[in-house]
């Protein structure tokens, strides 16, 4: 229980450190990746339909241009996850703490425990965030952020369909979520102790 009470404070440090972050990076014309409200769903939908649009014109592209585009589409897609990660000298154990809060996440989820599971939720994406922020050159924390930005999404929805009492959704969501941290720490070399 002593557990709890201090992760709270740690919980809001997290909250305000990440709102900090967001502000500069929209000040500085980036891109806001972690959204946490609710109130954001709109925005965070916009950007999916980008996404599919881009990926559509791309789909396009590919089918005029043959074997040449095929190709380099592959390459691309390869290359788009675990890149970030790899470039910033992360290594699998830098997620375990992630990984554990997702797996605690399911735990609280299969014993109808609402509190926990959004507790552990917010504490994955904290945890994900200080994976981020302890890069210092720009150029890795922006595309860290981006390459993060599908599994930051998925702990929002499941986070999300929690506070609607929407188990089935939470469940795909948290299912979703650890899939994209796996593809993640597939790509990254094992701890190094």
């Amino acid at each position: 229980m002593n557990g709890r009470k201090q992760k709270y404070p740690v919980v809001l440090l997290v909250a305000v450190v990440i709102s900090l972050l967001l502000i500069l990076t929209a000040s500085l014309g980036g891109n806001m990746i972690f959204r946490t409200t609710a109130g954001q769903q709109e925005d965070q939908q916009n950007a999916i339909n980008t996404s599919n649009t881009i990926s559509n014109q791309t789909s396009g592209i590919a089918n005029q241009s043959g074997a040449v585009v095929d190709s380099i589409q592959n390459q691309t897609i390869v290359n788009q996850t675990g890149t970030a990660a790899l470039s910033a000298n992360l290594t699998q154990g830098d997620f375990e703490s992630l990984k554990q809060d997702l797996t605690d996440a399911r735990q609280a989820l299969d014993n109808n425990d609402t509190t926990t599971l959004l507790d552990e939720l917010n504490s994955a994406s904290g945890e994900l965030f200080q994976v981020t922020s302890r890069q210092f050159d720009p150029a890795h924390v922006e595309a860290m952020t981006q390459e993060f930005n599908p599994l930051q999404t998925h702990i929002d929805q499941a986070q999300e369909a929690a506070l609607k009492d929407e188990h089935t959704k939470t469940l795909e969501e948290l299912n979703a979520a650890e899939s994209e941290l796996l593809k993640i720490t597939q790509m990254l070399p094992p701890s190094q102790e």
